[in-house]
């Protein structure tokens, strides 16, 4: 990675209370080499599910999108290496999902764009490794300045 990235956790996903008419949720990262601070990146209701199940290490009886995703990759052996969140533009996060599989001998590397939320969930299926882009550092908040619920 030529740019500076730090391995990063999943805090938690919640739902933002200010709009009861259409909620949304927010997933909290916290990079390694950071204090208190968490990145919060704003998701959908079905990635929020997908990502808590994920989390809480939820199979359903039949496999949702993540989970299909995922099936196809290890049918096609192909490893889902790391996944960045890499930059926020026009008030949008970008992220990648890196996949590698060995084709005729050879390390052969995929890097797909796709949303971070997506990105996460696929990530936490896979047990592949989150790292995000130091330069979003500067967008996230104190986790103590949070009210979270318990």
């Amino acid at each position: 990675m030529s740019e500076e990235y730090t391995k990063a956790q999943i805090v938690g996903v919640y739902e933002a209370k200010e709009n009861p008419i259409m909620p949304y949720y927010i997933v909290l990262l916290k990079g390694e080499t950071w204090d208190k601070e968490v990145l919060p990146i704003s998701i959908g209701g079905f990635e929020a599910v997908s990502i808590n199940d994920a989390l809480e290490g939820y199979i359903p009886q039949r496999p949702m999108t993540h989970d299909l995703i995922v099936n196809i990759l290890n049918e096609l052996d192909v490893e889902v290496e790391k996944i960045t969140i890499d930059a926020l533009i026009n008030n949008i996060y970008t992220a990648t999902i890196v996949l590698k599989e060995i084709r005729n001998g050879k390390l052969i590397r995929h890097h797909i764009d796709a949303r971070p939320s997506d990105s996460i969930a696929i990530a936490l299926r896979t047990k592949a490794p989150i790292y995000v882009s130091e330069s979003l550092r500067k967008y996230a908040v104190d986790k103590d300045d949070l009210i979270l619920p318990e």
